[in-house]
């Protein structure tokens, strides 16, 4: 099971914000979809071979050429993105990023496409070496996520998700991809985990959602809305658990024990997400 199935399971299990932000979720699951397919549609309205218009087929699941002597059929995109935790070989320390489009205080997983040619394992050490300078070693799969909620040209992106062991501590940060990218204590992320700011962030969250749903203009920006009100600010905080960045973080963080006061359970990744 993935994550976005999964989430469908887990969102019983939570309350308040949470529970508001992953029912979100679990009830636009189709319409998720469906928006992804939709975009597909609308850049594909022709063959990649000859030119020639293409037609819907299959309600919808798969396109055709008009061309009698092409008639290629086509199938929706998805592209694959490796999304990983990067970890220090004491295993004490993670690795998180910010980008400037992240809203202020906000970090997360280091990501990327996979290239032509590449394995999950060499793009999450490409990635890695190529925005923070830190080499990686051993790569270990945790679980994946669909995203059909990319930009129009990517509407739908696999999310594969890994934990990454450093081989170097240094980091050289490539300003061109990223804001900044720091290590992180355990204890460090665990208070963002578990920061009362944290649930009132999902419950502003649950707005990006629905969003993300309806499709968002071009100029309008998700990450200027998302504002946080508090009386005391916590120095940092992570995705929600609509992401599989947040589900990567917090499993690291809490290996042993249910995070978010038991509301959102985590385990030791063992292949997949099923038991969230």
């Amino acid at each position: 099971m993935t994550l976005l199935s999964g989430l469908a399971v887990s969102s019983l299990e939570t309350t308040d914000g949470l529970m508001v932000f992953l029912h979100i979720f679990r009830n636009r699951t189709h319409e998720l979809i469906a928006r992804a397919l939709l975009e597909w549609h609308n850049i594909s309205r022709f063959c990649g071979h000859c030119g020639e218009k293409t037609v819907p087929m299959e309600a919808g699941r798969r396109k055709q050429c008009l061309n009698e002597s092409c008639k290629n059929r086509i199938y929706p995109r998805v592209d694959p993105v490796v999304i990983m935790l990067v970890i220090d070989q004491e295993n004490d320390r993670a690795l998180l990023s910010k980008q400037s489009r992240f809203v202020p205080r906000m970090w997360s997983c280091l990501a990327g496409f996979i290239e032509p040619g590449e394995s999950l394992e060499e793009a999450v050490r490409r990635e890695t070496w190529e925005e923070t300078g830190i080499e990686v070693g051993e790569v270990v799969y945790h679980s994946s996520q669909p995203w059909p909620v990319g930009p129009n040209s990517m509407p739908c992106q696999l999310m594969v998700g890994f934990f990454a062991y450093a081989k170097s501590l240094e980091i050289n940060v490539d300003k061109e991809e990223l804001e900044d990218a720091q290590w992180h204590s355990r204890e460090d992320v665990r208070k963002a985990l578990t920061f009362a700011e944290y649930k009132k962030a999902q419950k502003t969250a649950a707005a990006k959602i629905e969003q993300m749903c309806k499709g968002v203009e071009k100029t309008h920006s998700l990450a200027a809305d998302f504002n946080v009100e508090s009386g005391e600010l916590a120095p940092m905080f992570v995705p929600g658990p609509f992401a599989i960045a947040h589900h990567l973080i917090s499993s690291w963080a809490f290996p042993d024990q249910n995070v978010l006061d038991d509301e959102c359970r985590s385990k030791q990744p063992s292949g997949s997400i099923s038991n969230l």
